[in-house]
């Protein structure tokens, strides 16, 4: 009888440290908050390492108390965006790696429903790589994060494990990290990188474009189909389009991959769809200066600015050629001088 007591005295005692060691784990993780859950800001957590895009910008929207009246839609290359340069919108950045036109929809619906139905601003970057019915790189389906920001376990779940506290030391520490978000701003601050990583990110980027995302490619018939039901269903929304740049050299590969056709293409079912949109992907001063980008596609934010003062009407005229507005009045004289400069280019390149 009396070991029956000490062992169930020893089982109690742990249970009760497990508790201790758990509780202690979830209110260290609540403290840093890497995946965005909490609404409460101070200096050991405003900026958070990124960990999956997805979660932890679906958390801080779901869980935030913020109003917006107009929200940024893209990939990783519109994720660059700062929200000042917006200004005087208050935007939310819902850009993410590797979004899909076909994904754009629900995320654009979730936003909605927590901000609440009124008119919004949509700002809508689109990659040429978008349109290619072979998707190298997608993501779990918008509804599975959704899913799981609404679900109370789900979202706290993850601060009583090991992962979520290997991020947390990380900013106790105040590690430095190439991208991090402004959990206030939702900006990816972004250290400049050397130009030795600089240079092999491009040329990692370049081969992996070579070989898939242009090497292995056929248009989706589908697109212009997925963009007019975007816009078609969403009648409260005005949409601003635009196309997102990337260096000279990704263009160049592009058109030595024989997808000037479908790059025609592309650009006429934006504008069929959307009746305009900004094209910044073409070669101009600004896609010819290396410095303006990271690695083959990725602006710096800093350098993104431009692009948004010719977005948002502030175009200044240092801004003066570095983006063009097509229209269906403009689009064939447009597109026949890009791609004629495009040649060009091709044939003076080394």
């Amino acid at each position: 009888m009396r070991a029956n007591k000490v062992y169930r005295k020893f089982f109690l005692s742990c249970i009760g440290l497990l508790f201790f060691v758990f509780a202690a784990i979830a209110t260290f993780n609540g403290y840093f908050d890497p995946l965005m859950i909490f609404s409460s800001v101070h200096p050991g957590n405003r900026y958070v390492p990124v960990i999956d895009t997805r979660v932890q910008k679906t958390n801080r929207l779901y869980h935030g108390n913020e109003k917006y009246d107009a929200l940024l839609l893209g990939s990783s290359r519109a994720e660059q965006f700062r929200q000042q340069d917006f200004l005087p919108y208050r935007l939310f950045n819902y850009a993410l790696p590797s979004l899909y036109p076909d994904e754009a929809g629900e995320y654009l619906d979730f936003f909605l429903k927590k901000n609440g139905n009124g008119r919004v601003v949509v700002f809508l970057g689109l990659d040429f790589y978008g349109s290619n019915a072979i998707t190298h790189e997608h993501a779990k389906p918008p509804g599975y994060y959704h899913a799981s920001v609404v679900d109370p376990f789900q979202t706290v779940s993850p601060y009583i494990g090991r992962n979520a506290l290997k991020y947390s030391f990380k900013m106790l520490r105040g590690k430095k990290e190439v991208f991090k978000y402004d959990r206030v701003t939702i900006d990816k601050v972004t250290q400049f990188m050397g130009q030795e990583e600089s240079d092999r990110q491009f040329n990692k980027q370049l081969d992996l474009y070579a070989k898939t995302i242009y090497g292995d490619y056929r248009y989706n018939r589908d697109y212009y189909t997925i963009l007019r039901q975007l816009k078609e269903g969403h009648p409260n929304v005005e949409f601003v389009v635009f196309t997102t740049p990337v260096t000279r050299e990704l263009f160049a590969l592009l058109v030595k991959s024989g997808r000037l056709p479908d790059y025609d293409r592309w650009l006429r079912d934006i504008v069929r769809a959307f009746g305009r949109a900004y094209n910044f992907m073409y070669v101009n001063r600004f896609t010819m200066d290396r410095r303006n980008f990271m690695d083959a596609h990725h602006l710096y934010p800093e350098r993104a600015t431009p692009l948004m003062r010719i977005m948002t009407g502030r175009q200044t005229q240092e801004d003066e050629g570095i983006g063009v507005l097509l229209t269906a009045g403009n689009l064939d004289a447009q597109i026949d001088a890009t791609i004629k400069q495009s040649l060009h280019i091709q044939e003076t390149m080394p």
